[in-house]
C-alpha cells in the first residue's frame, strides 16, 4: 500500500505544476485512463448549504454513468467535489475502487486549492463596484494585447471615458448614488462594445475601453459616439419611493495603437490628454488624440 501511496503522491505533485484547473482535470483523466481504465470523467466543485447545492466549477464533459461511478469528496462543511467516472472494465473498477477513492481524495484537495487560488487571482483583477476589470488587470495584460495586435498587424483603439461633473453627484447625493451611476455606465459600456473588446475601470469615474482589431480611426470615433449617446439616454434611479432619476453625460478621449503610441504607458498618457480636450469642448464630446494639439495643452 505504501508503494501505491507514493505513486499517488508523485502524481499529485505533477498536478500542482498544471497552469489552470482545466489542465488539472485533464491531467487527472490521463492518469485515471492509464491506472484504472477510466474512459472519461466529470469533475464538479459544489457549494453546499442547508437548502441547496450550487455548482461553482464543472469540467465540460458530458457522460452517461451509473451510480457506483460517483465519488463525493468532502473538502469542508460548505464544499464538496464530485467525480463521475465512466469505465472500460466494470470488474476492474470495482476491484480497485478503494485505491481509486484514495487517489481522488488526494487529487480533490489539489483541485480545491487550485480553484481557491484562481478565484483569489480573479478578485484582485476585478473592480468591486462595477464588476469590470481594474487597473491591476491592465498593468498585467495590456502588454500581451499590444504584442498580439502587433504580430497580426491589427489596430487597437483605446477610449478613455470620463463622467462629466461626477463630483457633483457625490456632493448633491452620496457615494451610493455615485456607485449607481458607475454601474450604469459599466453596463452601457459592456452592452455597446463587442464581447471581444475589453472594458476596464481605471480610477474614480474613469474607464478604459479597448477596441480590438478596429478597421480605422473613424470606426473608433463612431463607437465612442455610440457609447456617449447610449449613456446620455440612461436614467439612474436615485430614490425608489419618489421615483427620482438622474441623467448624466460622458466624454471620451481616443488613442489608436500603433498610430499614436507603441507603449501602454504612452497610450494611457495620450488618452488622458484626449479626454482632457474632449471635456474642454463641453458635455457628451469625444476627441481623437492629435500630436500637434497635445504640444499646446496646458493642464495647469
Amino acid at each position: 500500500m505504501s508503494e501505491v501511496c507514493e505513486i499517488i503522491a508523485k502524481q499529485n505533485l505533477n498536478l500542482k505544476n498544471t497552469k489552470t484547473i482545466e489542465d488539472t482535470c485533464n491531467t487527472i483523466l490521463e492518469y485515471l485512463k492509464l491506472e484504472f481504465k477510466i474512459t472519461d470523467i466529470i469533475i464538479s466543485v459544489i457549494r453546499v448549504d442547508e437548502r441547496s447545492e450550487e455548482v461553482i466549477f464543472a469540467s465540460v464533459k458530458n457522460i452517461d454513468v451509473e451510480e457506483h461511478n460517483i465519488f463525493e469528496l468532502i473538502q469542508n462543511e460548505n464544499t464538496k467535489i464530485k467525480v463521475i467516472c465512466s469505465y472500460e472494465d466494470e470488474s476492474y473498477l470495482i476491484e480497485n475502487r478503494c485505491v481509486l477513492d484514495l487517489a481522488l481524495q488526494v487529487f480533490s484537495q489539489t483541485i480545491f486549492i487550485r480553484l481557491l487560488n484562481e478565484t483569489l487571482n480573479d478578485l484582485t483583477l476585478i473592480d468591486n463596484v462595477t464588476g469590470l476589470y481594474n487597473r491591476h488587470y491592465l498593468d498585467n495584460y495590456a502588454g500581451n494585447i499590444l504584442n498580439i495586435s502587433n504580430r497580426e498587424s491589427k489596430k487597437v483603439a483605446f477610449l478613455k471615458i470620463g463622467i462629466d461633473q461626477f463630483k457633483a453627484v457625490i456632493d448633491e447625493f452620496d457615494y451610493n448614488v455615485g456607485d449607481k451611476v458607475l454601474k450604469a455606465l459599466a453596463d452601457i459600456l459592456k452592452t455597446t462594445v463587442r464581447s471581444s473588446d475589453i472594458v476596464v475601470k481605471i480610477d474614480g469615474d474613469e474607464f478604459l475601453v479597448i477596441l480590438m482589431n478596429i478597421i480605422n480611426t473613424d470606426n473608433a470615433i463612431m463607437i465612442s459616439e455610440k457609447i456617449i449617446n447610449n449613456f446620455s439616454e440612461e436614467k439612474v434611479l436615485v430614490n425608489k419611493q419618489t421615483e427620482q432619476v438622474l441623467k448624466k453625460t460622458i466624454c471620451a478621449g481616443i488613442t489608436v495603437f500603433p498610430d499614436d503610441a507603441l507603449e501602454i504607458d504612452d497610450i494611457i498618457r495620450k488618452t488622458d490628454i484626449a479626454l482632457y480636450e474632449a471635456k474642454n469642448l463641453g458635455r457628451s464630446k469625444s476627441f481623437k488624440y492629435i500630436e500637434e494639439d497635445a504640444n499646446s495643452i496646458d493642464f495647469f
